[in-house]
């Protein structure tokens, strides 16, 4: 099978936000304890920080990580985080079971993102928490005039301000699962409220406010741009795909084309952002999706319905649905101006942690490439691909009804972006055919030939790298002496090319 994809060079989309390539902590199951702090373990430093991982992120090289959540957020009080570890309370975690120690705190994630080379996004306690709350944590971590917050954190040794510049109002506030749920009224004057006094605290701020719930609600949208958006850099967006078959093959196209679909919720948000953009002091807004993954359940027959199961490893089935979405984010450049992956480790993490060994999954190398290749400005890409009819999108959030239109829609079995980079231009391509292979010819400036390609692919959808096999996916890298236009990407792979002229 044949497709050709031409890339306009002269047809710049904007810049691709690094951001885009982000990730995400939350307090549940061993996505912080023990995996990212274990002061019990030989291999942590005298934080208790494990090195291995601490390693394996900063060679990951997330640009930017938010914390503490999530649904965890809207009840999270940062001053249980401070001070001395031991001293801390320990409390119930109201919404992932068990108890939270606060061992890992506002210092520890702060100098975790300082080690491991990232931003810190921290989203604040709107459901259960005040302004006064949030503002004081602002200061405990940029102040530098001598208030007891600023006092604190130099008695917990930190003595220069952190310097935090995204800040999250809300979490998901439209949800019943929600602490603190509102309807879109209560939320964005609220909102407008808490962003009034959060510029006056730090000008700079890079705000972050709750978008509708998959973008399926354009009122919502609009009621928090109408009172908010003059204060708000971003527009939140949470999208969530779902794995239910990892055994038949049968649900394959619906898992890879459901990128698709994320890319039309992105798009329908934007329309929305748009349809405000003429409003006096409307600041320009741009997307960010700080929720996304493709959730692996399975079927409970006690209570007719699927369980999410956050510890199933990624697969390259999963990994053809990511770079869909990586790049979708691409072509909507600059608009889309950051994404977080939930989550950085564990509970469908890109990289998979125990005692003593940290696994590095598809999605890991996925992120990893795309971040090092895929930057720089986004061009214009046309595919000439074979065609096929896309199932019904397998999505996985509560009470979203996916429309109709959305099943049966005629999609290209190849999916490209394009990047216009110091070096010359890079192209990735997804082959989304399940069995076949297929040649790719590019139409590039006079000149540009391919010089290297990497390819992330495996025979088995299923295949995973977990503990006895660490290593079963390793994605191969090929340089090319002459250089050529075509290149054959494998069934169901995931392909980088870097062109360079000459």
């Amino acid at each position: 099978m044949v497709t050709t994809v031409e890339v306009k060079a002269l047809r710049k989309l904007g810049e691709i936000s690094p951001n885009i390539y982000g990730q995400y902590f939350e307090h549940l199951e061993d996505c912080i304890y023990p995996s990212i702090l274990d002061e019990n373990s030989p291999l942590s430093d005298h934080n208790g920080f494990r090195k291995d991982v601490l390693q394996a992120a900063k060679e990951l090289g997330a640009p930017i990580v938010r914390w503490p959540g999530g649904c965890f957020a809207d009840l999270y009080h940062w001053e249980d985080g401070i001070g001395p570890r031991e001293k801390r309370p320990l409390r119930r975690n109201w919404h992932w079971g068990g108890h939270e120690p606060n061992r890992f705190g506002t210092d520890e994630f702060l100098e975790w993102c300082r080690l491991a080379g990232t931003e810190p996004y921290i989203n604040f306690n709107m459901g259960t928490g005040t302004l006064d709350e949030a503002l004081r944590w602002m200061d405990y971590c940029n102040g530098q005039e001598p208030t007891a917050d600023v006092l604190s954190r130099r008695r917990n040794g930190r003595q220069e301000p952190y310097n935090v510049k995204y800040w999250g109002i809300g979490n998901e506030t439209w949800g019943f699962w929600e602490a603190g749920q509102m309807d879109a009224d209560a939320y964005a004057r609220k909102l407008a409220n808490w962003c009034e006094f959060v510029r006056k605290e730090q000008a700079d701020a890079r705000i972050l406010a709750v978008g509708s719930n998959d973008a399926s609600d354009p009122d919502w949208d609009r009621t928090v741009l109408e009172h908010a958006g003059k204060y708000i850099d971003y527009l939140t967006l949470h999208t969530y795909a779902c794995s239910v078959d990892r055994v038949s093959g049968g649900e394959y196209y619906a898992v890879a084309f459901t990128a698709d679909y994320m890319e039309s919720r992105m798009r329908k948000m934007l329309k929305a952002i748009d349809l405000m953009a003429d409003r006096p002091q409307q600041r320009p807004i741009r997307i960010s999706v700080d929720e996304w993954n493709i959730r692996h359940c399975v079927w409970n027959e006690e209570r007719n319905g699927y369980d999410l199961i956050r510890k199933s490893p990624r697969n390259t089935q999963d990994a053809v649905f990511a770079a869909g979405v990586l790049n979708a984010m691409i072509r909507l450049s600059p608009r889309i101006g950051m994404a977080n992956y939930v989550f950085i480790v564990n509970g469908n993490g890109v990289m998979n942690v125990n005692a003593d060994t940290v696994v590095k999954t598809p999605l890991y190398y996925l992120f990893q490439q795309y971040a090092r290749w895929m930057r720089g400005e986004a061009l214009e890409v046309t595919v000439d691909s074979p065609r096929t009819k896309a199932p019904k999108p397998q999505i996985q959030f509560p009470h979203v009804q996916v429309p109709d239109e959305e099943e049966g829609r005629d999609v290209s079995f190849v999916d490209a972006a394009a990047a216009m980079t110091e070096e010359g231009i890079a192209v990735s391509l997804v082959n989304r055919h399940q069995t076949e292979e297929m040649k790719v010819r590019l139409v590039l400036p006079e000149g540009s030939r391919i010089a290297e390609a990497w390819t992330l692919h495996h025979e088995d959808l299923y295949a995973v790298n977990d503990f006895d096999s660490p290593n079963r996916i390793v994605p191969v890298t090929e340089r090319l002496e002459e250089g050529t236009l075509e290149w054959t990407c494998p069934a169901h792979s995931v392909v980088l090319l870097s062109c360079k002229r000459g």
